[in-house]
């Protein structure tokens, strides 16, 4: 199967699949790599974290120190925007000489963070869980298998970013504003109600820019992938 026509497949069956338990175990790991981009831009532009948790219900946090308000910015924006940079990396990568490390290093990664800032929590876990699950992927030296482990969890990543923004960020908003549907009216202290309160631009303003950016990225990395397959002769 060529690589758009996979990359495709996996994207439909994602979001045709993603309020199901079956793809559960996937969305907490998108929301590790969300909370991982918190952490990043924490220690980048801020005094690093203190604490950091993902959770059964595919919910998480990041507990920060940030330095001041660019600082503040900076770490607010780095969850879907590092599901975005965590996607096309992983995606990258898979078509150089480092695809077979990308999987162990995500588990060393997983399993370091959780050892230093969740302690005995589900985030570690969920880290040992999926060390294991890499391990086998290894056990079997199987190249297919390890191609479509890092296609499905790169693609989900681009995902989360682009559904949660829509529906968590996008239509709370305008269901804050309009009432379009009942019983969905609480308002919860997500990334973009932060900037809003730090910027004064409407949470739904910061919505639209993290999707047209998660857009532009699967554009670049789905359809503008190139090809698998043998080079010219």
């Amino acid at each position: 199967m060529k690589r758009l026509g996979r990359y495709l497949f996996i994207l439909a069956a994602v979001m045709v699949l993603w309020n199901t338990v079956a793809i559960k175990p996937l969305k907490i790991f998108t929301v590790y790599l969300h909370e991982l981009g918190h952490a990043l831009m924490a220690f980048l532009f801020g005094y690093g974290i203190q604490s950091f948790r993902v959770n059964f219900n595919e919910s998480g946090y990041t507990l920060v120190q940030p330095k001041g308000w660019f600082s503040t910015f900076m770490i607010a924006n780095g969850g879907y925007l590092g599901s975005i940079l965590f996607a096309l990396l992983i995606l990258y990568l898979k078509r150089t000489a480092l695809k077979n490390y990308i999987l162990g290093v995500l588990a060393i990664l997983f399993l370091a963070v959780s050892i230093r800032f969740s302690g005995f929590s589900f985030t570690l876990l969920y880290s040992i869980i999926f060390a294991g699950f890499v391990l086998v992927v290894y056990m079997l030296h199987n190249e297919k298998v390890n191609d479509w482990v890092i296609d499905i969890i790169g693609i989900s990543s681009a995902a989360y970013a682009i559904y949660d923004t829509f529906v968590d960020t996008i239509l709370l908003q305008l269901n804050l504003q309009f009432h379009l549907i009942g019983g969905w009216n609480q308002q919860p202290l997500t990334d973009a109600m932060q900037l809003a309160k730090l910027t004064h631009i409407p949470a739904a303003v910061w919505g639209m820019i993290w999707l047209a950016i998660a857009l532009l990225a699967v554009n670049a990395t789905l359809l503008k992938a190139p090809a698998s397959g043998k080079g010219k002769r």
